[in-house]
């Protein structure tokens, strides 16, 4: 593998990534002198995914293990087992470690903002998804590593690598027979923080101990324990992020953060009235933050009919509600090809129960389309974001300050 190639997307030549090229081109229909700057810009800028997944790629162990039921495993612990191999697996073999390289270097991105933990999971879940791309970065070291710096990420773009930056979708949870006192995952906040975390949110759709999501009905904002929560984050340099929040606990951890506050992946409401889109009020509070808003790129979330189109009209608003000194792109996805052999189709009956048990009634708007898979917005069309913003007018400074500079300076002011 070589620099030139990693840093420098353009049409694919492999056939996993034509098809949503292709469907991409279609939707975004640029001028000829559009295609050529967009995706020379995109060569030549730091591109940071500031909320976004890796490449999964099906390694024969982690089909093996769906397989034969995680071998007596509960619930539980084949989905942790299954968590850690779909992230550590990617390097198994030539075949599967070039498919995860391949997918990396069509999008171009040198930076990526990680989340290490599913809503609701326990404190062991996130150590072992950590540990999981812990353990990737060792095994492809010449291409991907950890990191909690900015200038770590630039210098990305330059060797040929792509840097992680760790993310927690909520505070982790003591699991089953441990203490259950919530003041005392305060006390996890450093230790998350030693790990290399460096964004956390405030909570999920629904409401939690520390504050209410965008799934609720009577919107109650902070409770005194999410008061505490942002404190701790603001002494150790942590992010406070609220994307799932709710309007009250958006405005509230604005004014309590002494730090700037992010919303990494989001709708604008004034586009698509969904319950993960945010008002021009909650956009413009983040901003006076010295934060950014991150438009995400999941069709159901952005209206009935989304796609790369649409994803950039959510962009053209937030530009003209805070400019480009306050947006950022933050896709939300990852390129996952799904297995390359069928899979079986029901679980276990007893793990259906379980896992129809921990499903939330939260139901975005919109309805249900493929454009992230194989469409206009799959995650190896980023190149044509850049495309896409080209044709909005932007200027390249702009257009950098999308990429990459809005989260450098994030980055940078909250630093400890």
């Amino acid at each position: 593998m070589t620099t030139d190639i990693l840093i420098k997307p353009c049409a694919p030549t492999n056939p996993a990534f034509a098809k949503a090229w292709q469907r991409g081109l279609e939707v975004l229909q640029p001028t000829a002198a559009e295609l050529e700057h967009g995706l020379e810009l995109h060569r030549n800028l730091t591109i940071c995914e500031s909320y976004g997944f890796l490449p999964q790629i099906w390694s024969e162990r982690a089909m093996a293990s769906y397989r034969c039921a995680g071998d007596g495993l509960s619930y539980v612990d084949f989905q942790r087992r299954q968590s850690y191999l779909r992230a550590a697996d990617c390097a198994q073999s030539p075949e599967t470690r070039e498919m995860f390289l391949a997918a990396l270097r069509q999008a171009g991105v040198h930076g990526l903002v990680l989340p290490v933990n599913d809503y609701g999971e326990s404190i062991t879940d996130a150590l072992v998804r950590i540990a999981a791309y812990r353990h990737l970065c060792l095994e492809l070291s010449d291409s991907l590593f950890q990191t909690t710096k900015a200038d770590e990420i630039e210098a990305a773009r330059a060797n040929g690598s792509t840097g992680l930056i760790f993310s927690l979708t909520g505070l982790p949870l003591f699991g089953a027979g441990e203490m259950t006192d919530p003041n005392a995952l305060l006390d996890w906040v450093e230790t998350w923080h030693g790990m290399g975390v460096r964004f956390m949110h405030l909570g999920y759709n629904r409401r939690s101990v520390f504050a209410d999501g965008c799934g609720e009905r009577n919107d109650g904002g902070l409770s005194e324990l999410g008061y505490d929560l942002i404190t701790r984050m603001n002494e150790v340099g942590m992010i406070v992020d609220v994307p799932h929040s709710s309007r009250r606990t958006l405005l509230e951890a604005v004014e309590a953060s002494n730090a700037p506050v992010i919303a990494s992946h989001i709708g604008c409401q004034a586009i698509f009235d969904g319950a993960r889109c945010k008002s021009d009020e909650e956009i413009k509070a983040i901003a006076s933050t010295g934060g950014y808003v991150g438009i995400y790129s999941i069709p159901s979330l952005l209206g009935d009919d989304g796609d790369l189109n649409l994803m950039l009209r959510h962009v053209a608003h937030a530009l003209r509600v805070v400019g480009p000194e306050h947006v950022v792109i933050s896709t939300d996805l990852g390129h996952n090809p799904g297995p390359p052999q069928p899979l079986p189709q029901k679980l276990p009956g007893s793990w259906r129960r379980v896992a129809a048990a921990g499903r939330h009634k939260f139901k975005p708007e919109g309805r249900t389309s493929l454009e992230h898979f194989g469409g206009s917005l799959a995650w190896t069309n980023k190149p044509l974001i850049t495309v896409g913003l080209v044709k909005m007018g932007l200027s390249d400074e702009a257009i950098a300050q999308i990429h990459f500079g809005n989260l450098k300076r994030v980055l940078n002011a909250v630093a400890a």
